[in-house]
C-alpha cells in the first residue's frame, strides 16, 4: 500500500514536524512503509524520517506522486483555515480534489477544521470535504464546525497525533541542558509568536514571568517552536523582562523540545503544540489563545483559555499559583485527559487496517 502525506512540513516548525513523525510512525505500526511525503525540503525530509519525499511546490511532482498513490492523506495540522491566508487553504484543497479527481482514496486524519471567515472558501471547502472518504479530527469544536458545513458523513473525532510523541533519552536530554546552560527542573519555559500589534500582550507577559519566576525562584528559558520566526518575538518580549533568561537558538528534534518541555515546572505557551508537548509531558501549563484551535485544544482537556489581546498579567500570575500550588491535583487531571486523548488517537490510524 501506497501512501503519500501532504500538510506544512520542511518548514523547520516543531509542531508540525512533530505531526509528521507521529503520522508516519502510526502508520508503520499498521505495517505500512511505503509512505512519501510533500515537503518544502524534500531531501531533508526523506534523511529524517526515512521516507520518499518530493517537492510540495512542484506541480509536475506533486500530481505524478498523487497518480502514483493508493491512498492521499492529509493531515494534521490546522490545513483547512483561512485565518492564515486564502493562498495555503487553496493549496490544501486542490491536493485533496486532484486525488478525488484521479480516483485515489482520500483521508484527512487528526486536523483541526475552520475558521474559514469568508464566503466562498466555506462554499469550495464544502464541496470538496463532502467528496473525501474519512476526515477525523483532533476536538469537538471541529466536528461542529464540519456539521456547520453540512459534513457528518465519515467524520470521526480523534485526537492530535502528537500526543504519542515520546522524549529523548535522558542522557541526551542532559547534554542538550548542559550545552544551553540550564540547571534541570528549575526553570520556566516560554512559548511565544507574533500575532497582530499586541505590544500590550508583550508587556503584560513579561511581567507576569517575571512575578511567577521570582516567586517560584525559576530560571526563564524562551523555546521557539517555529525557527527564525518565534526567536525574534522572543526578543521582542524578553525586552520587557526585569529576570536573567535564555532563548533556545539551536535546532533540536521534536523529541528533544519534548525532552526539554518535560523538565521544567511550568509552560506558558501560545503556540498550540508547545501546549500539547506540556500535556504529554504532564507538566503544569498555561494557555494564550490567538486562534480557535488553541479554545478547542484546551477545551477538550477542560483547562482555561486566555485570549492574546485580552488577559492581565495578574490574570496568569493567579492562574499559575493556583496550578503550581496544586501540582499534584493539575497534573493527575492532565494524565485522565492525555490517556482519553491516546484512545481517540486510535481513530487516525484504524482506518488503515480496514484498507488492506
Amino acid at each position: 500500500m501506497k501512501i503519500l502525506i501532504s500538510g506544512y512540513y520542511g518548514f523547520e516548525n516543531i509542531g508540525d514536524d512533530a505531526v509528521l513523525e507521529c503520522i508516519i510512525a502510526g502508520l508503520r505500526e499498521k505495517g505500512i512503509d511505503d509512505i512519501t511525503v510533500l515537503s518544502n525540503t524534500p531531501t531533508n525530509t526523506s534523511f529524517r524520517y526515512n521516507v520518499k519525499s518530493v517537492y510540495r511546490n512542484s506541480f509536475k511532482e506533486v500530481f505524478n506522486a498523487i497518480k502514483n498513490t493508493d491512498i492521499l492523506l492529509s493531515g494534521g495540522g490546522s490545513l483547512i483555515q483561512d485565518i492564515t491566508s486564502n493562498k495555503s487553504l487553496w493549496y490544501y484543497l486542490s491536493i485533496i480534489f486532484f486525488g478525488i479527481l484521479l480516483g485515489k482514496k482520500v483521508y484527512i486524519i487528526g486536523q483541526g477544521i475552520g475558521p474559514l471567515e469568508h464566503k466562498y472558501n466555506r462554499l469550495l471547502s464544502r464541496f470538496i470535504l463532502r467528496r473525501v472518504d474519512l476526515i477525523t479530527v483532533r476536538d469537538e469544536d471541529s466536528m461542529i464546525f464540519l456539521k456547520g458545513l453540512n459534513i457528518e458523513k465519515n467524520v470521526i473525532l480523534a485526537a492530535d497525533p502528537v500526543v504519542n510523541l515520546a522524549p529523548c533519552s535522558e542522557e541526551r536530554l542532559e547534554e542538550i541542558l548542559r550545552n544551553e546552560g540550564i540547571d534541570k527542573g528549575k526553570y520556566i519555559v516560554v512559548c511565544t509568536r507574533e500575532w497582530g500589534n499586541n505590544e500590550l500582550s508583550r508587556v503584560e507577559l513579561a511581567k507576569a514571568v517575571d512575578d511567577i519566576s521570582k516567586k517560584y525562584n525559576l530560571e526563564v528559558v524562551f523555546l521557539p517552536f517555529y525557527y527564525n520566526k518565534d526567536d525574534a518575538e522572543s526578543e521582542k518580549v524578553a525586552n520587557y523582562l526585569k529576570s536573567p533568561y535564555k532563548i533556545i537558538k539551536s535546532k533540536y528534534e521534536p523529541k528533544e523540545i519534548l525532552g526539554i518541555v518535560k523538565n521544567c515546572q511550568l509552560l506558558i505557551g501560545v503556540r498550540l503544540h508547545s501546549l500539547v508537548f506540556a500535556l504529554v509531558s504532564l507538566v503544569p501549563f498555561i494557555g494564550i489563545s490567538y486562534d480557535p484551535k488553541i479554545d478547542g485544544f484546551l477545551k477538550s482537556i477542560n483547562l482555561k483559555s486566555f485570549k492574546i489581546d485580552k488577559f492581565s498579567s495578574d490574570e496568569l500570575v493567579n492562574y499559575a499559583e493556583s496550578i503550581l500550588d496544586n501540582r499534584d491535583n493539575f497534573v493527575d487531571n492532565l494524565k485522565i485527559h492525555l490517556e482519553e486523548l491516546r484512545k481517540l488517537s486510535d481513530n487516525n490510524f484504524n482506518i488503515f487496517d480496514k484498507s488492506k
